[in-house]
């Protein structure tokens, strides 16, 4: 479910996904893109929500850069899921010359090394499978969720709430019991829920950008189901199964029944 704020982008609960095991609960899961920019309402709109705890998926530098909006009453953990990142900028306090050049070098950079911007995205995603710092977070993630839940809602959010915020989602719908076809809804809506922000995004670069480098540009602002594919079947593939995978990530089967018994209704 969409919740609507006046500038956080991304924001959904996780309420009323049907899963093999039930169907989950409304304001207890929530995913956003980061809260550095979060409004009075927004806040207000999110505390109606039960917002009681924030995780932070982000480094501890983009989080020195853009740090979140004190919430009174909301505790946040950090949980990293790299260890540096070269996306994840916040472009929101930026003007359109200062986007362009900051996409235009993240794609001169990949050009160099033989990738497009979508192959670039599949690598990073494959090796978020890779990462131990990915994996430490991954199980610090499900593991804050399993094990120290709070009476109220948890959201989890990195910058824009599209890649490691997805993936992160992904592995906690799969360990709810969730298909592959959820976990994928779930996924792509970032592309409708993040649209304005990327069309915003676009309209300011187009000055400074060539033609042909603007399709280039708009890869780099949203999710393709081919990404997510990487991700899970790489999972698959090292590993023999998601839930070896997990394993891996020390994610325990009492974790996962822990999280089915909290956060969702029989």
């Amino acid at each position: 479910m969409t919740i609507e704020l006046e500038k956080v982008s991304n924001a959904r609960d996780l309420g009323g996904i049907k899963t093999s095991y039930g169907t989950v609960k409304y304001n207890r899961l929530i995913r956003s893109g980061h809260l550095s920019i979060a409004t009075e309402q927004d806040v207000a709109v999110l505390k109606n929500h039960g917002l009681q705890r924030i995780i932070d998926l982000r480094t501890s530098a983009e989080i020195a850069n853009h740090p979140n909006v004190p919430i009174e009453g909301v505790s946040t953990v950090n949980i990293s899921i790299m260890n540096s990142t070269t996306f994840g900028i916040s472009f929101e306090t930026l003007d359109g010359k200062q986007i362009a050049l900051k996409l235009q070098a993240g794609i001169e950079r990949m050009l160099a090394r033989g990738e497009t911007p979508i192959e670039h995205m599949r690598i990073l995603y494959k090796k978020f499978v890779h990462d131990p710092a990915s994996l430490e977070g991954y199980g610090r993630f499900i593991k804050t969720l399993a094990n120290n839940a709070v009476e109220g809602a948890t959201l989890w959010h990195c910058t824009v709430g599209k890649d490691r915020c997805g993936t992160c989602t992904a592995l906690l719908l799969y360990c709810l019991g969730a298909s592959r076809e959820e976990i994928l809804r779930d996924y792509l809506l970032t592309n409708v829920q993040t649209e304005s922000r990327s069309n915003s995004i676009l309209n300011k670069v187009r000055p400074f950008v060539d033609d042909d480098k603007m399709a280039l540009v708009t890869s780099m602002l949203t999710v393709d189901e081919s990404y997510i594919d990487c991700f899970l079947s790489e999972a698959t593939a090292q590993y023999g199964s998601l839930d070896k995978f997990l394993d891996a990530c020390r994610v325990t089967p009492e974790d996962k029944q822990n999280l089915r018994n909290i956060y969702l209704d029989r």
